[in-house]
């Protein structure tokens, strides 16, 4: 019996072996679908009584080479969607693998697993999938856990390289922009699997400022199945083999929201040990709970202190914010005065004003209150002071005034409404507020991260912290690295990469 030989070098005779042996493989698969297609009599647990007699069977259009009878083809020892085919005749029986085998289990188990995560399917999709397109009965538990366990083993393994690539990437950048080699500045977020205040589990991310890919993550969780199983019997064996061994699930306990407090807490002072470096400036949003908690635990010593940044993003969230509450309390909610449709505006207007000056703090202060002050002016009393002056200026009156035309100004915020949010926009152009959006920094990148880890693990299915951390290490190497890193996992855990694998990696990625 002919096999691949996994792993060979790139261009040696037995890299050259195995795809021969690839392409002949595909063709008699091929062929058997044809024949399959055709005879239905063929299909695994198929009965038809149209086509059940012995002339269309393949056994029929076969015979042996050496005593000339027909053979008898049939299937057994089926693990998982691999199996052997039995050959029969008067010279004896030939067993003949269906696929190759990886430790002793059938590559197409592994395949179809790696598969299936990729698109958020468990084992019960697998079977329901197996079963309607009569593939068989699918994955046992115990098969699909043992590839699970490969699985994450490979991909976690791949994870660290991949962020090893990362801190390398942002070192060569601060170099360039003449920074601290070994300080970087980074951009952290958490998410949650379930909205509100009662996840079980959580995932923390940390990403480069200039790369924008990840650099360290963890997930957290607050809920083990097996501790749970046996919770009014903790004298059992199995549970205390359990504890013994260290397999508990849990390694977060408090609130859920703290979750993103404690991830982001331990990878700073890991921060030396897995990279080398030390992480300087930390962007985060307004909650100060994250931030406040790196100042305490001083991951870096007394004299090393951490600064913070704002995600402009954010805090143009806050502005939107104080404007719906002071609507609501104030009452001035009515036709005419702060709709939905103004605060809209404000907020938007706010938001462009601190990106647009994100290099002065008083460029920003100017900006924002230029915003203000514009939509309060009339023609008796221009407020234009703080508005860009020239004729290439956002201020329509200023153009006018470059230009030498006269200017008709639409109707000024309700007297009530200025009255109400003047205090806002003084609040929000605080100085200290401003200097930490210096830099008109974001957490885009975080925000798009969390949305590759749900792709890969849905919110509305179950799954356990082992998934979700594999799935999180699997979105952080496409994150990072596209889909190459998929193949590199698969080539690790010795599923065969075809052409189409590769076809489909590079399009993706190109």
């Amino acid at each position: 019996m002919q096999t691949p030989i996994l792993n060979a070098p790139d261009g040696s005779p037995e890299a050259n072996y195995t795809t021969l042996h690839l392409q002949a493989r595909s063709a008699v698969e091929r062929c058997i679908g044809l024949l399959k297609a055709c005879f239905r009599c063929l299909l695994r647990h198929h009965y038809c009584t149209t086509c059940a007699s012995k002339e269309v069977c393949l056994s029929d259009i076969s015979v042996c080479r050496k005593c000339k009878q027909k053979l008898t083809f049939g299937e057994v020892n089926n693990r998982g969607l691999g199996f052997k085919i039995y050959v029969k005749c008067l010279c004896g029986t030939l067993l003949i693998k269906s696929g190759p085998l990886v430790n002793n289990g059938y590559e197409i188990n592994r395949r179809i697993v790696f598969s299936v995560r990729l698109l958020g399917v468990s084992r019960e999709g697998i079977n329901l999938f197996c079963g309607m397109m009569e593939f068989g009965f699918g994955l046992s538990q115990k098969v699909y856990e043992g590839v699970i366990k490969h699985m994450h083993n490979s991909v976690e393994k791949l994870f660290k390289c991949s962020c090893k690539k990362a801190v390398d990437e942002e070192k060569i950048h601060n170099e360039e922009n003449n920074k601290p080699l070994l300080n970087l500045r980074i951009s952290g977020d958490g998410s949650w699997k379930k909205r509100g205040y009662s996840s079980l589990y959580g995932v923390a991310t940390l990403i480069g400022y200039y790369s924008g890919k990840v650099v360290d993550l963890i997930v957290k969780g607050s809920y083990c199945q097996t501790c749970t199983y046996y919770k009014n019997d903790q004298n059992n064996i199995n549970y205390l083999l359990h504890k013994d061994e260290g397999n508990c699930a849990v390694n977060h306990t408090g609130s859920s929201g703290k979750m993103e407090v404690d991830a982001v807490k331990e990878m700073f002072l890991r921060s030396e040990e897995f990279h080398g470096v030390r992480y300087s400036t930390y962007v985060g949003d307004e909650d100060t709970k994250t931030f406040k908690a790196l100042l305490d635990v001083e991951p870096y010593g007394e004299q090393f202190k951490i600064q913070k940044s704002e995600c402009v993003g954010h805090v143009k969230k806050l502005m939107g914010t104080r404007l719906r509450n002071v609507k609501k309390t104030a009452k001035i909610g009515s036709k005419g005065k702060l709709t939905d449709v103004l605060i809209k505006k404000l907020t938007n207007y706010y938001g462009l004003a601190i990106r647009r000056n994100c290099e002065s703090v008083e460029n920003m202060k100017k900006g924002i209150l230029a915003t203000y002050y514009h939509l309060s002016s009339t023609i008796e009393n221009p407020r234009h002071h703080n508005c860009p002056p020239g004729a290439d200026s956002w201020c329509k009156w200023q153009v006018a005034q470059a230009l030498g035309e006269n200017f008709e100004h639409p109707p000024p915020l309700n007297p009530e409404v200025q009255k109400c949010i003047l205090p806002i926009y003084e609040d929000l152009s605080r100085d200290d507020l401003l200097e930490r959006c210096l830099g008109g920094h974001s957490q885009n990148a975080n925000e798009s991260f969390n949305a590759t880890i749900w792709r890969l693990v849905t919110k509305h299915l179950n799954c356990g912290i082992k998934i979700l951390e594999m799935s999180a290490y699997l979105a952080a190497g496409i994150f990072n690295e596209g889909y190459k890193f998929v193949l590199h996992c698969m080539q690790d855990m010795g599923v065969i990469i075809g052409q189409q694998s590769n076809k489909f990696a590079n399009v993706h990625d190109n």
